[in-house]
């Protein structure tokens, strides 16, 4: 099939022609946008990108391309998959044609621009990031319409939801769900979604680098002695252009102002390639009087970034108190940019490319620029094959944050630093809290900057799937992966354009989801969503189940009370806000520091206690947790594990938590105190027990209790759990020939006491032996599956079989189609839709196309091999929990569309350590009974037909082993000789009944 890009720019579509409706709707040409529109295209749904600019990718193909990353552990799907697409394109020697490569060197932005280990790389040329998206939609097929939302009257409303999206042209878009992809959250108002635009006050969420910021703003800071005013010295002339009168406020309250926009230019000093930045239009110098003042006072340097791309282009960003950043001039009385319509927005645009043409030229040509930094301006100008429609400049601004949705969950300081942790994640954040400067002000009779304020993240941390969906009550199937919900410095994490990709990934996957089970997207199961979101290749941290959804720090006077003199420091990393405590190693036994509970812990919590780690820190810390059953006194070793949250255990009806100095050999550590609830679906050591159960029995919960469990559920009667008044046996005896004519005989019998079995009835029918027959095989007739009874009724069916390897590459698929198309020929089509090395993670995700699109009447399923398995390349494993949830994703999703289907599971063969194959696949697999034994609990409760092979294998293995290792010679797969003595007979009987 012959793959495109379909751009409709300018259709010609009536103005008041029908919606075209789609599965999903994606507003913004964005990186993010691209990337859902990718996403729900792989999942088998319709969609449609409405792209109000031209050319796609944001900022992504705008000239950021000295990426924002953080760390690169936080790409997966498609995000990684875009930088590995950009890895690949410089690899040739043909992609350097400006330079030769090894002349480039390898920086990139905390780490090497091209990674040879991971094969992704961070810093690339605009025109290869547009040209990956554009292939990316292509390989999709995905539809690109160009046009504008109409900012008044576009989102069409209809039950609370949103109907259609309606142009400027009159063109409308119908869909199920919705996804705003826009830099400027553009879908939030007309859909009645809660939204804010500035800066939060400190106290809204417990911040402390919020709101108003004049003291902390140092960096990028305009040089001390610059006088504000018109005329130096004279107040009368009036201030400087753009130069406010004072602040606004005291630091830390809140204001309406955003943080600067610029255009990321890109420059080149390739002379062949290099275009000369003119004098813009309306140029006036006065605008660049802070510039020229900046230069009296001493700067010579740092007037923007030279950060180098390939082939001898820049990112260049703001660097300095005067720079590319258009301070104050995205917002004004009444209004900012968020509020103005489209050709507004342009406008302003222009003026920000103006601003910044301006300052080049006037840099390389001015006479009250000395010469020697003219000279060093000299050589750069715009590359001639870039951005060739727009006069070789940026097509997108960078608007850093403009709308912020408020929802029921909010992403704050306390997320960024590691203090709370979103335990629902759709993506990982790892960049600093960056917020660039928002205005500037008289102080002192001087005049700075203010805004600019930089707080570094320890590690990457998880952003919640609530904080990217509307709060409950709001719009339901519109999903918002940019303008998500979170504090302005939050925001000023999250906002960079590789975590901008996997969010839009993860919406798109939620949207799929959500339209499987006619759910709001506030609905959908975080359960079902996380093994979708990890089989798409996302990372998602660690799973989060009980990581602190409130804390304590050592600063909250409410809540702490320190006995003994107790020193602040912070000179150790990892730290929860400003500072942590310290006994100074001294008054051992004298000293402790108790953490009160917070409001609204309550019933059973995980307690958590954080601190820094140094060599000289206490190995034997005793903390002591009060809680309803008592006291429970926890030894910690604070010489490692430092900067993070350590479980200490599960407790109910906490009262405090106390760290004490009693018999310590060190310094001791008093930071915070983590506290999150457990809920009943909770399983911290994935042994199949909930943690509540497991408390309830008076079992561990935090180690796993899974041989034990195991033990119950096989035999019962060791722990008394069955008397023998609940069992009845019965036996077939004395079977055999004889009698006139001859015939079979044989009698059922019943156990009356614990030595006597009596006669219930003897049997006997006319059965002439045939050949030396020596056995007798006896089974209990069922009923047969119900596409065996409809073909025995002549109807034609349909089976998909779907599972792992062994079912793509199992022989049995073969055998029982041969058996049953013999049996009813041309009835039968049996659809064979196995997927090789993967989990039911990925059965879910594929289950649209392999399953669903062939609307079949029957289906098999079996993953337990996979699920059970410990993957080492990256691929998610499964708890038996996670397992259940995606077979029964799975079930429910064929049920939806075609209630009369018929589900078949299937447990498999059990598995050995054979050198034949990587003499690993039993170790690998310590589990595999737990997965098997779901599946019997999920037919048992569902009432599904279960063909369980694995006690016939188990069986072979203990009785047989040698039969079975043939039969099984890489340790998983069986051949087809083994499929046909074991697997066989019993589809036959349980599919036909017990005929």
């Amino acid at each position: 099939m012959n793959r495109f890009l379909f751009f409709a720019a300018s259709l010609a579509i009536p103005a008041f022609a029908a919606p075209v409706p789609y599965d999903v709707v994606v507003y913004g040409g964005t990186s993010g946008g691209v990337i859902a529109a990718v996403q729900v295209a792989k999942s088998g749904r319709s969609v449609v990108l409405v792209s109000p600019t031209a050319h796609l990718g944001g900022l992504t193909t705008s000239g950021l391309g000295w990426t924002d990353l953080g760390e690169s552990s936080i790409l997966g799907g498609l995000s990684r998959e875009f930088y590995h697409r950009v890895y690949q394109h410089y690899q040739p020697a043909g992609a350097w044609n400006w330079q030769s490569r090894p002349s480039f060197g390898n920086a990139g932005q905390g780490g090497p621009a091209f990674n040879d280990t991971t094969q992704i790389a961070s810093v690339f040329e605009p025109k290869v990031a547009e040209a990956i998206f554009t292939a990316m939609l292509a390989e999709e097929e995905v539809p690109v319409i160009t046009g504008r939302l109409d900012l008044d009257d576009g989102v069409v409303m209809s039950g609370g939801k949103i109907d259609r999206l309606k142009l400027e042209d009159g063109r409308e878009f119908s869909g199920k769900m919705f996804i705003d992809a826009s830099y400027e959250g553009d879908l939030l108002p007309g859909a009645g979604v809660t939204f804010t635009i500035g800066r939060e006050a400190n106290a809204t969420h417990g911040e402390t680098y919020n709101g108003i910021q004049a003291a902390r703003a140092t960096k990028n800071q305009l040089r001390d002695g610059i006088d504000p005013y018109v005329v130096p010295g004279n107040a009368a002339s009036g201030l400087l252009p753009g130069v406010n009168a004072d602040v606004g406020g005291v630091d830390g309250s809140s204001d309406a102002r955003l943080q600067a926009y610029c255009f990321r230019m890109v420059l080149t000093d390739v002379a062949a390639n290099r275009v000369a930045i003119a004098q813009p239009p309306g140029y006036n110098e006065a605008d660049y009087e802070l510039l020229f003042r900046s230069i009296e006072a001493g700067q010579t340097t740092d007037f923007f970034k030279f950060d180098l791309m390939p082939n001898r282009k820049t990112d260049s960003n703001n660097r300095g108190g005067i720079s590319t950043d258009f301070i104050g001039k995205n917002y004004g009385p009444g209004w900012n940019w968020a509020t103005l319509d489209h050709d507004e927005r342009l406008a302003l645009a222009k003026q920000h490319e103006n601003w910044q043409r301006g300052l080049v030229w006037t840099l390389q040509n001015h006479s009250r620029v000395p010469a020697s930094i003219r000279n060093a301006h000299a050589a750069w100008g715009l590359p001639a094959d870039e951005f060739t429609d727009n006069g070789n400049w940026p097509w997108q601004l960078y608007v850093r944050e403009a709308r912020r949705m408020v929802s029921d969950y909010v992403m704050r300081q306390a997320h960024c630093s590691g203090e709370v942790v979103a335990p629902d994640s759709v993506g990982l954040a790892a960049y600093a809290m960056d917020s660039h400067h928002v205005q500037r002000h008289v102080k002192d009779g001087k005049v700075k900057n203010e805004g600019d304020v930089q707080m570094p993240v320890g590690n990457p941390y998880p952003v919640s799937y609530r904080s990217i969906v509307p709060k409950a009550g709001e719009c339901p199937n519109l999903l918002v992966p940019w303008s998500i919900s979170a504090s302005h410095m939050a925001f000023g994490s999250i906002r960079m354009e590789p975590v901008f990709m996997i969010l839009a990934q993860s919406a798109a996957i939620a949207a799929d989801l959500a339209l499987d089970g006619n759910l709001s997207v506030q609905q959908v199961p975080y359960a079902q969503l996380r093994p979708v979101l990890l089989a798409a290749g996302q990372a998602l941290g660690e799973p989060t189940a009980g990581l602190p959804t409130s804390a304590v720090d050592n600063s909250d006077s409410a809540l702490v009370t320190t006995t003994g003199a107790w020193i602040s420091g912070n000179s150790s990393s990892g730290f929860v806000g400003s500072d942590y405590l310290h006994n100074d190693n001294a008054g051992q036994g004298s000293k402790q520091v108790a953490f009160a509970v917070p409001a609204g812990v309550t019933g059973t919590q995980r307690v958590f206690l954080r601190w820094t780690s140094h060599t000289n820190r206490a190995s034997n810390v005793p903390v002591v947790i009060q809680h309803a059953g008592g006291s429970t006194t926890v030894m910690v070793d604070q010489k490692s594990n430092g900067g993070r949250w350590n479980l200490l255990g599960i407790f109910s009806g906490i009262q405090q938590v106390t760290v004490k100095t009693t018999g310590v050999n060190g310094y001791v550590i008093a930071d915070a105190v983590g506290f999150s609830a457990v809920t009943a679906a909770d399983d911290s050591d994935d042994d199949g027990m909930s943690d509540l159960r497991e408390i309830e029995l008076g079992l561990d919960a935090m180690a796993s209790n899974a041989p034990f469990i195991e033990a119950v559920k096989y035999h019962p009667d060791y722990f008394g759990l069955h008397s023998e008044n609940e069992i009845h046996d019965l036996r077939v005896a004395r079977p055999g020939y004889g009698g006139s004519p001859a015939g079979f005989r044989f009698s059922l019998e019943g156990k009356t006491t614990v030595s006597t079995w009596d006669v219930f009835e003897d049997f006997e029918f006319v059965m002439p032996p045939t050949g030396p027959r020596e056995f007798f095989r006896v089974a209990l007739r069922t009923e047969p599956a119900g596409f065996v009874s409809a073909l025995a009724a002549g109807l034609a069916r349909k089976v998909v079989v779907y599972g792992t390897s062994l079912t793509a590459n199992g022989a049995w698929v073969g055998q029982m189609t041969s058996w049953l198309t013999a049996t009813y020929p041309g009835q039968l089509t049996v659809i064979n839709s196995g997927l090789s090395g993967k989990n039911s993670a990925e059965g879910v995700a594929q289950l649209q196309a392999k399953v669903l699109a062939h609307d079949p009447d029957a289906v098999f399923i079996e993953f337990a091999m996979n699920d059970a398995f410990l993957y080492s390349d990256g691929t998610p494993q499964l708890s038996v929990e996670q397992a259940r949830a995606n077979l029964n994703t799975m079930i429910d999703s064929i049920l939806a569309q075609n209630p009369p289907a018929e589900i078949i599971l299937q447990t498999m063969n059990t598995v050995w350590n054979s050198p034949n194959g990587s003499n690993q696949s039993a170790t690998l697999r310590p589990n595999l009974a737990a997965y098997y034994e779901m599946y019997r609990s999920v037919a048992a409760a569902r009432g599904l037909m279960l063909i369980d092979h694995q006690p016939n294998w188990a069986a072979l293995q203990q009785g047989d082993l040698a039969a079975f290792k043939a039969w099984v010679p890489d340790g998983v797969h069986p051949v087809a000789q083994g499929l046909g003595k074991v697997v066989l007979p019993l589809l036959k009987w349980k599919l036909t009944g017990g005929q």
